[in-house]
């Protein structure tokens, strides 16, 4: 086999050269005997050794919440059993089903079999391990307790992935009646409306003024469809454009609190995930204040990310965390009376997770009481606008019989 190396000389310098050897273990103690300091490690196939797969649309499957739980959990259980760290990822590796996250496992064994912690591992793969997953990593290892850290965490992801579970099975019946409506509607416009109003010409009739506005609508919809649908398709994606930057995530999010319903769901996803998070990061060994920081990047909203941030710089002051807290006027009293109690009494952590533990079932119902009230509404709405477009379309009938009958 072929293997590219990256290694530092005594001198400082970085070589990089090419070696072949029967296998990595070899590349390794050649390299040491000549007293240089491995970087990096990796293995090429030689040309005669046949085809090799080079793009496979598999590198680009999303990596969703409950694989990496589940990856994280088999780690736990292996690191718990004794198994050493590298061939734990040699098996995770040769193990996971989703071809990405497969891929990454072989990466993170080649950097821990290149000297590189666990932790710095990981943190080379941003896009899928999170700052809190790394900095739990890293205060597993350094306390010596990896297995129990990795267990928290797929802990930790499992919930989240359960409330995100809830969000979205609630999020399907709105968005698929609001699509039925539409779809009802412009056909209504652009296939039936037009049908009866040509008759209505046809006999002579003169058309009312609200007949013939949405009529107007009628024509505008056939006559520019496409670039309609065009405009609109093009103003969703910039606006999802616009929210990934940090002025557009901020507007965005403050609007969500502002809404309705929908800001108590979005507040109760919030308190849940950084009480969560926070206990399960002081729990692992996190100091408090780099917990923080890791929290004003995950809680999922960027004006309760703001206010952690005025909390952490609180912290920094000598402060509690419970005033800072109340002060935000984004957590509600019982949080932060309970946040003080656990301080007062030295469980934090336990009562950090009896308050998110609440706040999970808080979401639920949340929830379910943001269901109860759009369904109503929703029905209300598309019944108006439907209604306006039957009698739009009749009216000039009830107008020929007040004639007739006149």
């Amino acid at each position: 086999m072929n293997y590219t190396y990256r290694v530092r000389d005594g001198s400082g310098r970085i070589l990089r050269g090419t070696m072949k050897a029967e296998n990595r273990n070899s590349v390794i103690q050649a390299l040491l005997h000549q007293d240089y300091t491995i970087l990096e490690i990796r293995e090429h196939e030689s040309k005669e050794a046949g085809p090799r797969e080079v793009f496979s649309f598999n590198w680009f499957q999303p990596i969703k919440i409950k694989d990496l739980s589940l990856f994280t959990r088999q780690l736990s259980v292996m690191v718990g059993a004794g198994l050493p760290i590298v061939r734990s990822f040699k098996i995770l590796e040769e193990q996971t089903q989703n071809a990405r996250l497969c891929k990454i496992a072989g990466q993170i064994r080649e950097d821990l079999e290149a000297g590189l912690s666990l932790h710095e591992a990981l943190e080379r793969h941003s896009q899928i391990f999170s700052p809190m997953y790394v900095s739990m990593v890293k205060a597993g290892e350094t306390g010596g307790a990896l297995d129990a850290v990795l267990q928290r965490l797929a802990d930790t992801l499992e919930r989240e992935q359960e409330i995100n579970a809830k969000i979205k099975s609630a999020s399907v019946y709105p968005v698929m009646v609001l699509s039925i409506a539409v779809l009802v509607v412009i056909f209504i416009l652009m296939f039936v409306m037009p049908i009866f109003v040509q008759s209505y010409l046809t006999a002579g009739t003169e058309l009312p003024a609200f007949t013939q506005f949405f009529l107007n609508i009628s024509y505008f919809l056939k006559e520019h469809f496409l670039l309609l649908f065009g405009g609109v398709t093009a103003l969703v994606f910039a606006l999802k454009a616009w929210g990934r930057t940090p002025n557009g995530r901020l507007l965005f999010d403050r609007f969500y609190l502002q809404i309705p319903l929908v800001g108590k769901v979005v507040n109760r996803v919030a308190v849940s995930r950084f009480t969560r998070i926070l206990g399960t990061l002081i729990r692992s060994g996190v100091p408090i204040l780099q917990a923080m920081e890791v929290l004003q990047g995950v809680v999922g909203n960027r004006v309760i990310g703001d206010a952690i941030g005025k909390v952490r710089e609180s912290i920094r002051e000598g402060q509690p965390i419970a005033a800072p807290l109340a002060a935000t006027g984004v957590f509600e009293p019982m949080v932060t009376q309970m946040i003080a109690v656990g301080e007062e009494t030295g469980a934090f952590d336990s009562v950090l997770e009896r308050i998110s533990v609440f706040y999970d079932q808080e979401v639920t119902l949340a929830i379910e009481a943001l269901l109860k009230s759009l369904e109503p509404i929703m029905v209300i709405f598309v019944a108006i606008i439907i209604g306006m477009i039957i009698v739009a379309t009749y009216l000039p009938i009830f107008n020929i019989l007040s004639t007739i009958y006149v």
